[in-house]
């Protein structure tokens, strides 16, 4: 669909919270939008922009409607993020404006007897929104980085955690059901397949499902394909991300890539979670950074689990035969960073044309 600048109302725009992006520059020069991709785009994959850059661009975390406008100035078709009540009948009318989709963002509980006010309100918001579904991670503890090999020191350790953050969203299903929202709960780094799954069966309920990225096991030495099979008779919705692998010395390098240049096949792993759920939407979550050091060679990486071990030597075989040339964006200065985020997005949202069409 083309949008003419009227329309879009870029002028006002392109003056103040856009200097320096790229893509809008052109839309202004040429009048019209690009295509609409099918793909959206978590918050997460356009992090730097949410920042901003001194001297290059303003952040555009305080500003939900601004960041939807530059994600359609890319190409994009959606969002997942978080918005706050303030922002909701604005970003609802350009949501509408636009013709995109929208998938909320909601934080759980750090504490099974902490304040649930916070997650209600934004389940709230993104049933006023027309979300179907927020995403939401279950919370490492304090000081914790959300990946279990490093935040956790022993099994007894991950399985306290586990007990608590379980038992918050058994406490959050319901106020899922109250608003119609389903939580959409990422494999991110913390439970196993195994784990992930007993969860959904344990709580069976339409209002909690899976947020399936299909990147994030391969820390667990799980394939993307198993991560999918897995939890897609949950799925509600996805982080699509092709991934890179390449050997290092205290295990493998895990990065994202540019779809159709890594190790997995996105359009048909996306087609295996659309087959389980014709409603959900193609979210991607590309993050533009160095790659992740997974360190399945050293002893702290298996105190947190109790099976592990028997998978590594298979799974770095894997590595050595398919490792390729992963990005390395901290040797390019700020402003380079910030271009490359914003050139993958925009080519990753052509891939969505193209693949998912």
């Amino acid at each position: 669909m083309q949008i003419s600048r009227r329309q879009f109302g870029l002028a006002g725009l392109g003056a103040t919270l856009f200097a320096g992006f790229p893509s809008l520059a052109i839309a202004q020069d040429q009048g019209a939008l690009p295509p609409k991709s099918p793909l959206g785009i978590a918050g997460t994959g356009l992090s730097a922009h949410l920042r901003g850059l001194d001297g290059v661009a303003k952040g555009l975390r305080d500003d939900p409607v601004a960041f939807l406008d530059y994600v359609r100035s890319l190409g994009g078709g959606g969002v997942q993020i978080a918005v706050g009540k303030a922002h909701v009948p604005r970003f609802r009318a350009r949501l509408d404006e636009l013709g995109m989709y929208y998938e909320g963002q909601a934080a759980l509980p750090s504490r099974r007897d902490g304040d649930y006010g916070p997650f209600e309100a934004s389940l709230a918001n993104a049933a006023a929104l027309g979300a179907k579904c927020v995403r939401a991670v279950s919370r490492p503890p304090e000081g914790g980085t959300g990946r279990r090999y490093e935040t956790f020191r022993s099994l007894e350790d991950w399985y306290r955690w586990l007990a608590e953050a379980n038992a918050i969203i058994e406490r959050c299903e319901p106020i899922a059901a109250k608003y119609k929202v389903a939580i959409a709960l990422e494999n991110h780094k913390d439970r196993t397949l195994l784990e992930h799954v007993a969860l959904l069966k344990r709580i069976d309920s339409e209002w909690l499902g899976s947020l399936i990225d299909p990147g994030n096991n391969m820390s667990f030495m799980e394939t993307p394909e198993e991560t999918v099979t897995a939890l897609s008779p949950w799925v509600k919705a996805c982080s699509l991300k092709d991934m890179g692998v390449a050997p290092h010395a205290d295990g493998f390098l895990l990065s994202e890539v540019l779809f159709d240049t890594g190790m997995t096949d996105q359009a048909k792993l996306f087609g295996i979670m659309k087959k389980a759920n014709p409603a959900m939407f193609p979210t991607t979550e590309l993050i533009t950074r160095d790659p992740l050091k997974v360190p399945v060679l050293t002893p702290g990486y298996h105190a947190p689990f109790a099976d592990r071990r028997p998978r590594v030597d298979k799974w770095l075989a894997m590595v050595k035969q398919r490792q390729t040339v992963l990005p390395q964006v901290s040797g390019l200065s700020p402003a380079e960073q910030f271009k490359l985020e914003e050139d993958n997005t925009r080519k990753v949202f052509a891939w969505g044309l193209a693949k998912l069409r």
